[in-house]
């Protein structure tokens, strides 16, 4: 089953803090573990679910699948790309994804890359001014909402 939490983070909130906020979101939906660290980098818990952790400006997302691997990535809408004819580029986007929005097909290459770069992305319903993507080996019958746990970071 794939689960989504996220929450949304004070606009100021500094890259470490949008850090510790995904660990104590990691904590809260996953309980006590030890947070680990795969060859590749990901981290994961001992026994625990796959998980995929996202933040961005304002905002920290957790997607939980534990039929498997997950990726997962959250971007604000409005935020400022400098280049948007070479960031399209080093993405790779393929003849069908060229008309598709820069920042939707920006998540979508993120989640899929975090996923190991397999398996089937979908866009879940995002907090206004937001788009979440999650990848995992095949789409769920139904697709998860989000759902929002407050930190009081």
């Amino acid at each position: 089953m794939i689960s989504l939490f996220y929450d949304l983070l004070p606009a100021g909130a500094a890259q470490q803090e949008q850090h510790l906020a995904g660990r104590v979101l990691l904590r809260r939906v996953l309980g006590e573990g030890e947070v680990l660290l795969r060859e590749n980098g990901k981290p994961f818990v001992s026994g625990a679910p796959e998980f995929s952790i996202s933040h961005c400006k304002g905002l920290v997302l957790l997607g939980v699948n534990d039929r498997g691997y997950i990726g997962c990535d959250a971007e604000r809408l409005d935020r400022i790309v400098r280049s948007p004819v070479r960031l399209r580029q080093r993405i790779a986007a393929t003849p069908e994804e060229e008309n598709m929005p820069l920042l939707e097909l920006w998540v979508r290459k993120e989640a899929k890359y975090k996923a190991g770069g397999a398996g089937k992305v979908f866009l879940p319903e995002a907090p206004a001014g937001y788009v979440f993507a999650v990848c995992c080996p095949s789409l769920p019958d139904v697709l998860p909402q989000p759902e929002r746990i407050a930190l009081c970071l």
